[in-house]
């Protein structure tokens, strides 16, 4: 029911699966229909990259705090390249 109302969301959302090191099956079924949202997967289960498109698979190693927000700013876009 949750995933069908966020599905009918107007503004982009984002979800969040922290450390999901189980199966990728569990955290696919939890997982909206639809692209009006975003979904951001840590793990260390490499299986995980079976449900996103390859393109939006990153590999990532232990990294700085200052690095980690560098990444995601980068990711999402919201990075100025000009400084």
């Amino acid at each position: 029911m949750i995933l069908q109302w966020m599905n009918t969301l107007n503004n982009e959302w984002l979800m969040v699966f922290d450390n999901a090191d189980g199966s990728p099956d569990t955290v696919e079924k939890f997982i909206p229909p639809g692209n009006k949202g975003n979904v951001l997967i840590t793990s260390r289960n490499p299986e995980h990259k079976r449900i996103v498109p390859a393109s939006n698979f990153a590999e990532v190693s232990v990294m700085s705090k200052e690095a980690a927000v560098e990444l995601l700013l980068k990711s999402s876009g919201l990075h100025d390249d000009s400084e």
